[in-house]
């Protein structure tokens, strides 16, 4: 999608990949690239993190690494319970992926084709992991509710029962949404990110009396703008795990409430009293 920049007698040009047929099939050999790097760079920071918690002394990307665990455990034994601490692994390695993905963007130099372009600034790496994460959601539903109780989550809520027809469209459409909202919000971030970039790199062909003016406004702008650049990456990556920890917390709403077994119902409760007694 071609875009005239009026004035600098250029143009830029968004959601362009190279593209090579396989088997039939179209393939963005450089989103596949970057994707690539992007899982090497994950396993190289598994393996140092790995040396790190073999010493007695912990590292500074253990002592990160271990902080960003631990806040995610709490947020998700506080939302879901113990049943949910198998989300865990998931959310961080979704946000560890992803902010690896969108570090790439800083790296950028606003090129009609990056060498390591940001592989979530393509649809298509967004909505499989969207996708993946909604299965894995809706199969944990089926795992607490059960059959019976997955149908009745969807066809008796909001509406009373004789509003069956108007509650399965209603969930339907939010469950169609739920992949396609948290895909496009990353999606959109990082694709904005690309074009700002290429914004700023088409800042060169301004002169101004032969001066080179658009150059010294690209050494300007250019840092502080991946500055603020990877910023929103890193949040963007907080957003996608957080949002996977609350559909797993909707899914799975009932895991943390289940009636008590039949031996601690028939135990006698340890309160302690209102009152303290006084001595006699």
């Amino acid at each position: 999608m071609p875009l005239d920049l009026m004035g600098f007698g250029t143009d830029i040009s968004v959601g362009e990949h190279v593209m090579r047929k396989v088997f039939g099939l179209q393939l963005d050999l450089d989103t596949i690239w970057a994707t690539g790097a992007a899982i090497v760079v994950v396993c190289l920071l598994g393996f140092a993190l790995r040396r790190q918690v073999k010493r007695d002394t912990p590292g500074r990307l253990q002592v990160a690494f271990e902080m960003g665990v631990s806040a995610v455990t709490k947020q998700v034994e506080g939302s879901i319970g113990e049943a949910g601490r198998a989300v865990i692994p998931l959310a961080v390695a979704l946000f560890v992926f992803i902010f690896v993905c969108n570090c790439f963007e800083s790296i950028g130099l606003g090129s009609h084709f990056e060498w390591l372009a940001a592989p979530t600034g393509d649809i298509n790496l967004p909505l499989s992991m969207a996708l993946f994460v909604i299965l894995l959601v809706h199969i944990a539903s089926l795992r607490t509710r059960g059959l019976g109780g997955y149908v009745r989550h969807y066809a008796l809520q909001p509406f009373p029962i004789f509003l069956i027809p108007f509650n399965l469209f209603i969930n339907i459409v939010e469950e169609l949404a739920k992949p396609i909202t948290l895909a496009l919000r990353l999606f959109g971030n990082l694709l904005s990110g690309t074009l700002m970039l290429s914004l700023i790199a088409a800042l060169g062909a301004w002169k101004l009396s032969g001066a080179p003016v658009g150059d010294v406004v690209i050494v300007i702008i250019n840092p502080v703008w991946k500055l603020f650049d990877l910023a929103i990456g890193a949040i963007q990556a907080f957003i996608f795990a957080l949002l996977t920890i609350l559909y797993f917390d909707t899914a799975m709403s009932g895991a943390h409430e289940r009636k008590p077994s039949r031996l601690r119902r028939l135990l006698p409760s340890r309160q302690k009293p209102l009152v303290p007694s006084t001595p006699s």
